[in-house]
């Protein structure tokens, strides 16, 4: 089990399907092809934070896919 978590933190596919599940929470639905510039930048700054879930919020709540939702 403790390997299984090691190798799932580790992992890029677990850390987008993460942002990808977190951005249909706080947008009421499913990612649309014009909401991918939104989701690399959401990867690109949970990255560089150090997975800091504050900042993934705070990106995807700036965005334009959050701003002009319908």
């Amino acid at each position: 089990a403790k390997d299984l978590i090691g190798r799932l933190a580790k992992s890029d596919r677990v850390r987008q399907t993460f942002i990808r599940n977190v951005f249909r929470y706080f947008m009421g639905r499913n990612e649309k092809l014009s909401d991918s510039k939104t989701l690399i930048e959401a990867d690109k700054v949970y990255v560089e934070s150090g997975g800091s879930f504050k900042a993934l919020v705070v990106s995807l709540l700036t965005s334009d896919s959050f701003i002009y939702r319908k």
